[in-house]
């Protein structure tokens, strides 16, 4: 017992009313557990098949069964507990008349007393007074348990702080509060006793329940990846698509005799840039040499003469597509520099030679440039109305655009094939717990169901 006041001092006899109120009380709790209702028989599909929406719709009644049994195993206790509310109720009058007779020696603790009687009576009023939640469902039944023990916690609360007043001034009505508080710990064993044997029963039901919650995502997550994977289908046909038609396109166009031509024509330009490509390396040599030289002398020089310089410097073999008469000239005002001495420079003698030797050379490098460039321009005119340059072209094109799809092709035939592991994953998943919903039915019903989605 929660109630300490009742270990200071032993209670008197409690009166015949008290005793036939908890005897009543203690009788109607012993009958409710004793004689507990079963539950109503749940109606049973006849299909030995259920889906997935039926057996939710059937454990709901199992539910609905194990929550109406619960409330007649729990409303005998709720009707025995409002009795001896009642009893409280009429004890808290008992206690509120009685006026304290207190001896010479106790008047000065009179006050004190007084004030103890008044907050016990005030505390045992109010929570008999209150309303006890009707059981009719789990969650009635539940709300009343709460209701129960917040009500012997407060009981227990008022007992113990004023025990000295009530073992020594009120014996008798405190003899006949332990017995109702006895009653009503008694009950609150009892119905705690009851729920936590439907939490107990109910475990299946909650546990098929999740089962359910879990293979309708699943299913959803399924139905999600189909979709995915329709969408990735259309795509890969798509990409297919393209690529033959890309690929006809590329039979059409190196079978028609321009083709060749321009083949014959692409590779004699691609000849001519390497040779190019050469010269430009071959001046880029020649006239590094000479770049310390070209450095010195652009102090001090106007602007045109200074782009010069930086043109032989870093790209020579533009001189010849310019003023190259200039440029030579310049060499030679560059030559006599060094060669005076005016341009101070480290191996001048080497770098004179060099100068010379760049001088020498232009004409037959200009020669060279000339004809590289004419033909170039040459190979590069648009013939046979304009179709025979963009030929090529237009080929390397469409072998790129096809070289791409190809790509994507192989990712979208990728992300399918992983969907659809992903979706046998989840189906195998998913037919995992169909199997443990058909257990958990069959314990539930005594018959096995097969569970379809």
């Amino acid at each position: 017992m929660p109630f300490g006041f009742f270990k200071k001092k032993e209670a008197q006899q409690p009166a015949p009313s008290s005793t036939s109120s908890s005897a009543a009380a203690s009788s109607s709790s012993s009958s409710s557990s004793a004689a507990l209702p079963a539950e109503r028989a749940v109606e049973m599909p006849p299909a030995d098949t259920l889906a997935v929406a039926d057996v939710k719709e059937l454990l709901q009644k199992i539910e609905a069964a194990k929550s109406q049994a619960l409330a007649a195993r729990v409303a005998p206790a709720r009707e025995a507990a409002a009795k001896s509310l009642q009893q409280v109720g009429a004890i808290a009058d008992a206690m509120d008349r009685e006026k304290l007779k207190l001896e010479e020696l106790e008047k000065r603790f009179g006050s004190t007393a007084e004030n103890s009687k008044r907050t016990v009576v005030s505390t045992l009023r109010r929570e008999s007074s209150a309303d006890l939640p009707q059981v009719q469902t789990a969650a009635d039944a539940k709300k009343f348990k709460e209701r129960l023990e917040s009500m012997m916690n407060r009981f227990g609360e008022v007992s113990g702080s004023h025990s000295k007043m009530l073992n020594y001034f009120m014996p008798k009505h405190a003899g006949r509060m332990k017995d109702e508080f006895a009653s009503l710990s008694d009950l609150l064993k009892e119905v705690r006793s009851i729920l936590a044997a439907y939490e107990q029963e109910r475990a299946p039901v909650v546990k098929c329940n999740n089962t359910l919650n879990t293979i309708s995502q699943k299913l959803a997550s399924i139905r999600s990846s189909e979709q995915s994977a329709r969408a990735v289908s259309e795509r890969i046909t798509l990409l297919e698509q393209e690529i033959a038609a890309g690929r006809a396109e590329l039979v059409q166009i190196k079978g028609s005799e321009d083709f060749a031509r321009a083949q014959e024509q692409a590779a004699r330009i691609a000849a001519l840039r390497r040779q190019e490509e050469q010269f430009h390396a071959q001046a880029s040599e020649l006239f590094s040499h000479v770049s310390r030289a070209f450095t010195k002398y652009s102090y001090g020089v106007s602007r045109e003469t200074e782009r010069r310089l930086r043109v032989m410097e870093e790209e020579p073999w533009k001189i010849f597509a310019d003023d190259l008469d200039g440029y030579s000239m310049l060499l030679g005002e560059v030559h006599k520099a060094v060669e005076s001495g005016k341009l101070q420079l480290k191996d001048a003698d080497r770098i004179l030679g060099h100068l010379a030797a760049i001088r020498a050379a232009l004409p037959e490098m200009q020669k060279t440039a000339g004809a590289l460039a004419a033909e170039l321009a040459a190979c590069s005119a648009t013939g046979n109305g304009g179709q025979v340059p963009q030929l090529v072209q237009k080929t390397q094109e469409v072998e790129a655009r096809i070289a791409q799809q190809e790509e994507e092709l192989a990712r979208e035939r990728q992300a399918l094939e992983q969907l659809k592991r992903q979706m046998d994953d989840k189906n195998a998943e998913v037919d995992a717990l169909l199997r443990e919903v058909s257990d958990g039915i069959a314990g539930l019903t005594g018959k096995r169901y097969e569970i379809t989605r």
